[in-house]
């Protein structure tokens, strides 16, 4: 399947509002990135509506745009790097299993490749590492859209004949979904410590953060200890490190999903002290972000983590206790900063 060229672009709130009328839920991205400008989590579970949508594109008139993978969108992206080998890896898997069909296509403004799939049941993963230069964006994932600027200062364009009013997105071929299960199950303890020696650069952070909380959950290891050490090896081997609540944001969302499988597999039972019997605390998703800085004295969760049902009083002595927190999820909560 040839990489294709970019046609013309409409405005991100245009944009935006198309892709959602398609069945695609949308969520803004701060401009020249990837990250959201809005807490997302529930639009894995329900698409923004045309008013929430427009709300967000007039706060924020220069937001790139972002589409959530997964069942909300029932969408899967194969997301293919050329400058990580991601083009030949491609070649070499369609020379195997056949070329990929003709299928919604978008070009970032990194020169990466977006192909959009129908989700097929049953549901995936991301998948970070699917080949050399190849990850996968489904269940806990998103992409982001054109006509959104890359940090370049390039546009994400439709490939010409792969916009989404001009083909459908094909349903995702067998083989593919196959290679999806092979390659979680192929990594051996060689990769994954050599992906936590050398580190990754900024386009790779995110995706593989989940996929390093995938694999320490899947191996019993408790989401807040998970959260702790992906923490510190994002400050260490992250080129540039993330901001911590980004962290915090990606390691609950994997943890959700990881617990929502745990539940279904054993039939949702429960342990002891609200603790589900696959290891992973059922309050991590009743809770968000915790305050997890370094140089933090606090320890505490910040004040927008903490459930509605506490009181106001209780909300105001923990952000008032906030006084030496430098994290920006407990900036956002009215604390002092250093």
């Amino acid at each position: 399947m040839a990489p294709r060229r970019a046609e013309p672009l409409r405005t991100p709130r245009d944009a935006a509002l198309a892709l959602a009328a398609r069945g695609w839920s949308v969520i803004p991205i701060e401009p020249r990135g990837k990250r959201p400008l809005a807490a997302w989590h529930e639009f894995h579970q329900r698409r923004a509506g045309a008013d929430e949508i427009a709300a967000w594109f007039a706060r924020w008139p220069d937001a790139n745009v972002g589409i959530v993978t997964g069942a909300v969108s029932q969408l899967v992206v194969l997301d293919i790097d050329a400058s990580h080998g991601g083009l030949q890896s491609l070649a070499a898997l369609e020379a195997e299993h056949g070329a990929l069909p003709p299928t919604v296509e978008a070009v970032t403004g990194g020169g990466e490749r977006h192909l959009y799939f129908a989700r097929q049941a049953p549901a995936l993963r991301n998948r970070a590492g699917l080949r050399p230069g190849i990850d996968l964006r489904a269940e806990g994932g998103s992409v982001v859209a054109p006509p959104s600027l890359h940090p370049s200062g390039r546009r994400y364009a439709w490939a010409p004949g792969g916009a989404p009013d001009q083909t459908p997105p094909a349903p995702l071929p067998r083989w593919l979904f196959d290679c999806t299960r092979t390659a979680h199950a192929g990594h051996g303890l060689a990769h994954w410590r050599n992906l936590v020696r050398a580190g990754v650069p900024e386009g790779e952070r995110n995706s593989t953060l989940a996929s390093l909380t995938g694999h320490l959950l899947w191996h019993g290891v408790d989401a807040q200890v998970a959260l702790e050490l992906l923490l510190a090896w994002n400050r260490m081997r992250c080129r540039p490190p993330l901001p911590d609540d980004e962290v915090a944001q990606v390691v609950q969302s994997i943890a959700r999903l990881h617990e929502r499988e745990c539940s279904r597999s054993i039939g949702g039972s429960t342990g002891s002290a609200g603790t589900r019997s696959s290891g992973t605390p059922s309050s991590f998703s009743a809770t968000t972000i915790v305050c997890s800085v370094a140089s933090c004295a606090c320890r505490l969760r910040a004040s927008r983590s903490i459930p509605q049902t506490a009181s106001r009083s209780r909300r105001s002595q923990r952000t008032d206790r906030h006084t030496t927190c430098r994290c920006t999820a407990c900036a956002r909560s009215g604390a002092t900063a250093n």
